[in-house]
């Protein structure tokens, strides 16, 4: 701070000083009381205004290949939510990532192989194979347990890797 930044500073201690000693004797307490009050907020506006401007902000521009750019993809977003939820517990494998998981299969195996999962659940068994077949399992009941753990990231990656097999890219 130079010498006349200091003795701005100083005379503006006395006037707000001055004003506070006037407010009391004329009106008590509480006129000391809103002009402290009002002194403070002046106080405040007038550091605020020594601050610059924060910059504008800017929107986040993202590459078209970027997969965190999914506002154009809100199927592929509700599905890749509802596999972030496998791993959390059984229960909400079971209720938020295997009802997914089944509506694709059934989807794979209806377009691809003349299949319908819920009636015909031997043939779709076979199909998928006997490794996957529990965590696509429409028919199984669902788990309660939110204590229990989740898919294995592992299984979860077999079961996507023979949904892709079943319904391969033409």
């Amino acid at each position: 701070m130079n010498r006349e930044q200091g003795l701005r500073a100083a005379a503006l201690a006395g006037a707000a000083a001055c004003t506070l000693t006037a407010g009391y004797l004329v009106g008590g307490a509480s006129a000391l009381t809103v002009l402290a009050t009002g002194l403070a907020v002046i106080g405040l506006l007038a550091a605020r205004a020594r601050f610059p401007a924060p910059p504008p902000v800017r929107p986040v521009v993202r590459a078209p290949d970027d997969p965190d750019d999914l506002r154009e993809f809100p199927s592929y977003r509700r599905v890749r939510e509802a596999v972030s939820w496998s791993a959390v517990s059984a229960r909400h494998y079971d209720s938020v990532t295997r009802p997914v998981l089944v509506r694709l299969l059934a989807a794979a195996l209806a377009e691809r192989h003349g299949v319908d999962v819920h009636r015909e659940p031997a043939r779709a068994r076979e199909l998928v194979g006997e490794d996957v077949w529990p965590f696509v399992d429409p028919d199984r009941p669902g788990s309660t347990d939110t204590f229990a753990a989740g898919v294995d990231p592992a299984a979860l990656r077999a079961v996507v890797n023979r949904l892709e097999e079943l319904w391969p890219n033409d």
